[in-house]
Formats: C-alpha cells, structure tokens, sequence
C-alpha cells in the first residue's frame, strides 16, 4: 500500500506570487459585492439587472390664497341671490273657544261650520246615551285638514263618530287670515251631548 502524502494548502501558494494571487480574488469579490448590492438599490444600473423600479408622487395643494380666490370668482354676486323670505314651519294650539282676538274670527267661522254638520245621533238618544268628549284636529294655512283625532273619549263609539264626522263634513275650511302667521293650527274641539228632559 502506498503512502498518502499531506500537503498543505499553503504550499501552493508560497511565495510573493501566491499572495497576489490572493488579493486580486478578494479584491474582484470586493468589487462583484459591492456592484451587486449598488445594483439591488438602483446606485448602479445595470444592463443585465433591470428590477422594479418605485416612483414617489407628490401630492401639492395650492396656496390657501388662491383657492379662496377661485372660490370667490365662483359664487355669484349678493344682488344675484333671490331674496324671498324663509317659511318658517311655525305652529300654534288653540281651543275652537279662543277668544284670543288673533284667532277668534277665523275659529268661529269653523265653529259654525261644525255645528252645521254636528247632529245628536237618533239611536243615542231613544237610548239615553249622554257624554262628552275632545277632538283635536290640524289644519294647513289652506284650510286643508291633516288630521282629526280623539283625545278623550266620550265612552260612547257612535257619540265620538259622529262628532268626527261633523268635522269631516264641514272640510275644506277657509284658508288662514293673514294676521295668523304660523303654518299649522292644532285646535282642540269640545263637544257635549246632553239630553234636557221637561218637568
């Protein structure tokens, strides 16, 4: 069998030779390094190395100034603008028996009205049904009526119904006067069923 010989790596590169053999090999991996990493950050372009590139936009906005300009150049003149005054969504509550002197002529109109259609039903009073009750009801400044319900009942359905009717009958009532200035009336209306029996 044959002898292995050890030999070591120095031996190979003994001498003054040897060594600039190995600076140049740090030196060109040096250099590979350094342009590769140059390359990845976009320093160095290389043909061969085309990666992605990233854009960075600006977003600027205009001086305060100018923007108040435009905005003003815009908008039209004062004297351009219709001056009609605001509706005001205004309402007021009232009894049908105000006396208040605003109301008192345009309720009494719709008082006399009601009563023209208001009627003792014929069945409640061959049945001695008596009671008294409170609608309230809505009108807009036509005279249009919104909504008509009872706040407190008379315990008797036909009484309530036909107090009801006779509201309804008596629609559309006059538009509002024009010392009443609100846009809706809510008025509260009595009305009392009584039966008088002779001595």
């Amino acid at each position: 069998m044959g002898q292995r010989e050890s030999r070591n790596v120095n031996s190979y590169y003994a001498g003054p030779q040897g060594k600039q053999i190995i600076l140049i090999a740090f030196l060109l991996s040096v250099i590979i390094h350094a342009s590769t990493i140059m390359a990845f950050q976009g320093i160095l372009p290389l043909p061969w190395f085309r990666g992605k590139h990233a854009y960075r936009v600006y977003l600027m906005r205009p001086p305060v100034k100018e923007i108040m300009k435009d905005s003003e150049e815009n908008q039209p003149a004062t004297s351009q603008i219709p001056t009609e005054p605001p509706v005001e969504n205004k309402e007021a509550t009232i009894s049908l028996d105000t006396r208040d002197p605003t109301y008192h002529p345009y309720t009494k109109l719709l008082k006399d009205r009601i009563l023209s259609h208001w009627m003792y039903p014929l069945s409640a009073r061959e049945n001695l049904i008596q009671g008294s009750l409170l609608i309230v009801f809505r009108l807009d400044r036509d005279g249009n009526l919104i909504s008509c319900d009872i706040a407190r009942s008379s315990g008797h359905g036909i009484l309530d119904t036909y107090a009801l009717d006779s509201i309804r009958s008596a629609t559309p009532f006059p538009p509002f006067p024009e010392d009443i200035q609100v846009q809706f009336l809510n008025i509260n209306a009595s009305f009392a069923y009584q039966l008088t029996f002779e001595q």
